[in-house]
């Protein structure tokens, strides 16, 4: 990709004001498209017709698919308690070098008047922020998005009251994008204090109409609202999903069992999904999904192995397929008590399919493994990330409402 913005691409002779331009409008927008936001942010200030052709939605959807093909990640970083946003090319974590906190105070969170991340789709993000009225227990929640990139910010969105009647209630925030109408999604799980709870509501946030809705029936509980962070919804194809767990009768007793919950944001109905089969529902630690190769995956460990099967085809249970499979030993992981002393979670894989980085609950560091010489490492990039925080994310034109 160009480093400097074009010095001449767009003039007229001098002889004749109204000659057409030496480059006809195809070529300039396809010129323009392959620069990264800043550049186009200047070159907004070159001339009204350039003005008008980057701020035009067709000409901001063919930059984000060219975008597209130069993936980064986000990252949280902590400092002094101040939380910032720190976007960064996916080739750094291949080369094991290290990530730079941005000193630019518009990355920090405090700024923003929010305290988490909820996601980032087409390189909008989407923040969530609080109050809460210590006498009367009501949390007020809003949401703000927010372009990294353009720097745009919404105004507080979705704003409404939250009874925290044990101050540890909370709301759990999941960022999806629904093809079909072209909206930006928000879906939101209450907290389950009680986990004999049986039934528990969704409500879904439109950027747009600013309008929640609350949708009934969901089938399982998810994890996320148990564990948080180790257990977020996953965002893929026009769909959110859960990792949840839902009680079944065996033969003597009440058995849980894992399933994923899928809500569709077109018909925001629910399905759910059946993990693999080889996968055995007893031992080990939990299990979790993301979204790898634009695949659902399903991670799991058993006894000293870590396993990835990949759902090669959204929605179809039948084309679950084993993916990956390693020994613990291999990443240099310890037991105890036949155990395994660290989580892992699934992030990236590289665009060769040779090394996959994986996140581990000591969040100091994370683990490079190479599938062909069957070997891992460890790294520390920057001590201040939040492993757990990482992201899929690219940079945008995309406006904040």
């Amino acid at each position: 990709m160009a480093t400097q913005p074009p010095k001449l691409l767009y003039h007229h002779r001098k002889s004749n004001p109204s000659t057409p331009p030496i480059l006809p409008n195809e070529l300039i927008t396809d010129i323009l498209s392959r620069f990264t936001v800043k550049y186009l942010m200047q070159m907004k200030c070159v001339s009204k017709s350039w003005n008008t052709l980057i701020s035009d939605p067709i000409f901001i959807k063919i930059h984000l698919n060219r975008s597209e093909l130069n993936p980064q990640f986000s990252l949280i970083s902590s400092h002094n308690d101040d939380h910032s946003f720190v976007p960064f090319p996916v080739g750094l974590l291949w080369k094991n070098r290290s990530i730079n906190i941005p000193q630019d105070p518009s990355y920090q969170l405090s700024n923003k008047n929010c305290t988490e991340i909820v996601g980032s789709c087409n390189g909008l993000v989407c923040l969530a922020g609080h109050s809460l009225n210590e006498i009367t227990r009501y949390k007020k929640i809003w949401l703000r998005f927010w372009n990294p990139a353009t720097r745009a910010i919404s105004d507080k969105l979705g704003s409404f009251f939250y009874y925290d009647r044990y101050r540890f209630e909370f709301c759990k925030f999941t960022f999806g994008y629904d093809n079909s109408t072209q909206t930006y999604k928000v879906t939101v799980l209450g907290s389950v204090v009680d986990r004999t709870l049986s039934e528990t509501d969704v409500k879904v946030f439109s950027l747009g109409d600013n309008v929640w809705r609350t949708i009934h029936g969901l089938p399982a509980i998810p994890l996320q609202l148990y564990f948080g962070h180790e257990y977020d919804g996953v965002h893929l194809s026009n769909t959110i999903n859960w990792l949840s767990i839902q009680d079944v009768f065996g033969r003597d007793d009440i058995v849980e069992q894992f399933v994923i919950i899928s809500l569709d944001l077109s018909t925001e109905t629910f399905t759910q999904l059946m993990p693999p089969k080889n996968y055995d529902n007893h031992g080990g630690i939990s299990p979790n999904i993301c979204v790898m190769m634009d695949s659902l995956c399903f991670s799991y460990d058993k006894e000293t192995e870590f396993f990835i099967w990949q759902m090669t085809k959204f929605g179809d249970e039948k084309s679950w397929s084993q993916f990956l499979k390693f020994s613990y030993h291999n990443v240099g992981v310890d037991y105890e008590l036949g155990h395994p002393r660290i989580k892992l979670t699934p992030l990236h894989l590289s665009e060769d399919g040779d090394t996959l980085l994986l996140a581990n609950d000591e969040q100091d560091s994370a683990i490079l493994y190479n599938r062909r010489n069957n070997r891992a490492k460890k790294t520390r990039i920057n001590n201040k990330i939040c492993w757990f925080s990482i992201r899929a994310y690219v940079e945008s034109l995309v406006p904040t409402c």
